[in-house]
């Protein structure tokens, strides 16, 4: 099993400080994960957020290989269809060199209504310019030039330069919590991040096989708890500000309704809130290997913890991590 954190840098307008001092504060977190053991760091996007939810992966990325040697270095998501892919394509190749061969990229499609407004992209348009954009990624970074011919990218000759250490490049992972999407990853992807329950592991095994694709499946899943010597002073100090976070997702995905318990989550989320402490998001490290080991036998190779939580400092979530590397980890080693 490997464990992953995620991190979204999110600064929200009542707890707000200093973007660059969050900034500082995290890349110093990072680097105090590294030391502990953790294999991988992820990067989310979103733009156009009150609270300053990180609105560029690949930068953030390239920052992270200039404070980092060993930790691989994963995007999950970068929204792909709000970006051109041949940029793309050689922003991540460019964070692959400065990293000596230690990115992942995860791609997703988006949701977020008013982000594809801003940037001018019809949301019907998404499974195209997802496909085409990973093809073109792909063809970016093989050796020689590169030609496309397709509806949202056509260029003929291309050389993208530098190419990645990688070869023929990093693996691409997309993010799927509905069959088109599982389909796709299953097509096109080198993993699969999924966003919703088990089911979607077994879905995505069996679709992987049946186009024919060997191997044991990469499937990385959000983790459900944090491990803590004392869960009651965790939720406490932290209750609130994962709440912030769930509630603003539940929102969010609600509003763009693409699935039916879209519309269902926000009322889960305050249910949540309403009842009882803890809600099962501090557990002792006893109780979290147990989650892992039922991940695990989903199929689940790779887990993803947010990394910390909107406005707390990130320091705040250093103890939860070091009983994760310390108790829980070596578990699965």
């Amino acid at each position: 099993m490997e464990f992953g954190l995620l991190y979204d840098l999110r600064n929200p307008p009542g707890w707000h400080v200093p973007a660059a001092e969050l900034y500082a504060e995290t890349l110093d977190h990072i680097q105090a994960m590294e030391a502990l053991g953790f294999p991988i760091v992820w990067v989310t996007e979103h733009h156009f957020i009150d609270d300053e939810y990180l609105p560029s992966c690949l930068a953030m990325a390239a920052a992270i290989a200039a404070r980092t040697k060993r930790v691989t270095i994963g995007t999950a998501v970068l929204l792909l269809p709000l970006h051109d892919a041949l940029r793309v394509a050689e922003d991540a190749a460019v964070v692959d060199v400065l990293s000596n061969g230690r990115l992942r990229l995860g791609l997703g499609l988006g949701y977020k209504l008013e982000e594809f407004e801003a940037f001018g992209v019809p949301r019907k348009a998404r499974p195209g310019r997802m496909e085409e954009g990973i093809e073109v990624i792909r063809a970016a970074w093989a050796d020689g030039p590169a030609t496309f011919d397709g509806k949202h990218y056509r260029f003929d000759g291309i050389n993208v330069t530098p190419k990645p250490v990688q070869r023929p490049g990093p693996e691409i992972w997309l993010a799927g919590r509905a069959e088109p999407a599982i389909r796709r990853a299953a097509r096109m992807a080198d993993g699969l991040i999924a966003v919703g329950g088990p089911e979607l592991n077994g879905m995505y095994r069996d679709m992987r096989a049946a186009y024919g694709h060997s191997g044991p499946a990469k499937i990385a899943a959000f983790a459900q708890s944090y491990p803590s010597d004392d869960p009651g002073r965790a939720w406490e100090e932290c209750g609130e500000h994962a709440f912030y976070r769930a509630r603003n997702y539940a929102e969010w995905y609600g509003a763009a309704a693409d699935i039916e318990s879209d519309r269902t989550w926000m009322g889960a989320v305050e249910a949540g809130r309403r009842t009882g402490t803890n809600a099962g998001l501090f557990k002792t490290p006893d109780d979290v290997a147990a989650e892992v080991r039922a991940a695990e036998a989903t199929g689940v190779t790779s887990l993803l913890y947010f990394a910390t939580f909107p406005g707390l400092r990130p320091s705040a979530t250093i103890p939860l991590f070091e009983t994760l590397a310390r108790h829980v980890m070596p578990r699965f080693r």
